[in-house]
């Protein structure tokens, strides 16, 4: 017998308040539509619980005070509202997305802001798993040169990322790898790992520390040696296996960067092994 699963109706929270997204409204002069002047965070859930929560709003935190930005709310009153979100907007069998944005609020003089009277919200939207082929065949990544302007901040200045979007898919490539000056940075929304030798490498600054790569290079340390510093482009061809990390994607094995092969063209062992370790670690963490 088939039966209608009813839709639940996606609400929000904006400035202290949850209410249908249908009736969600930001100024037009908020000034995070007319300068992009805001920052966002975003993770997801795990058995319904937000993953890694408190790391998170710790970088949200850092991230608003770099822009000189008020958080209008405490982290208890935050994790409160993800709650009751993710309750009212997702179904009960199904994980969530979670993202949060803060901007200065409404525009003075047009450039200008009220510290004090911020713009808040918070949005939920239903997981949808990438498929199974992305992690036991792997992917490939363009590249792009940029340095991206505050790479410590989760800023929502993703223009160059947006306008790159056609030619990535255009290549089949899960993401968009940013060099400059002939190092390796991060991927446009994920952060970027080498192996050479059983040692994992990653880039150390001009880099957003994304909360997966944290938890990786935690899981990987008992197993093998890390090393965080610079890593060269040239490195980076040479290397034996590749992989990002990021919150929706968790760890990614990467085979091809630009027209370049990496190591074998195929997964590699550490990445597999690194693939589970992160996997294990989802199920036994809480909050």
């Amino acid at each position: 017998m088939f039966v209608r699963i009813p839709q639940m109706e996606p609400v929000c929270y904006l400035n202290g308040k949850i209410l249908p997204v249908a009736d969600a409204c930001v100024n037009v002069y908020d000034i995070g539509l007319l300068r992009g002047f805001g920052i966002y965070e975003a993770f997801m859930t795990y058995s319904r619980k937000p993953f890694m929560l408190a790391d998170h709003l710790a970088r949200f935190r850092r991230s608003a005070k770099a822009m000189s930005l008020k958080v209008p709310a405490s982290d208890e009153e935050i994790r409160s509202a993800v709650d009751a979100l993710v309750e009212k907007s997702i179904p009960s069998y199904k994980e969530a997305v979670i993202r949060i944005i803060l901007t200065g609020g409404n525009a003075l003089d047009g450039i200008e802001y009220n510290y004090d009277t911020p713009t808040f919200y918070i949005l939920v939207e239903e997981f949808k798993p990438f498929p199974s082929t992305l992690y036991t065949d792997g992917c490939p990544l363009t590249v792009f040169e940029q340095q991206r302007q505050f790479p410590e901040s989760k800023t929502t200045n993703y223009i160059q990322a947006v306008l790159l979007q056609e030619a990535r898919e255009k290549a089949g490539a899960i993401e968009i790898l940013y060099v400059s000056n002939g190092k390796v940075l991060e991927a446009a929304t994920s952060n970027f790992f080498i192996v050479k030798n059983g040692v994992l490498i990653t880039a150390k600054s001009g880099i957003l520390e994304g909360v997966t790569r944290k938890v990786t290079i935690e899981v990987a340390r008992p197993h093998f040696s890390v090393e965080i510093r610079d890593v060269s482009v040239d490195e980076m061809y040479d290397a034996d296996e590749a992989f990002i990390t990021s919150s929706f994607k968790e760890i990614v094995p990467i085979v091809r960067v630009g027209e370049k092969t990496i190591g074998s063209g195929k997964v590699g062992d550490v990445t597999k092994r690194l693939m589970k370790l992160f996997r294990d670690y989802t199920v036994h963490v809480g909050r």
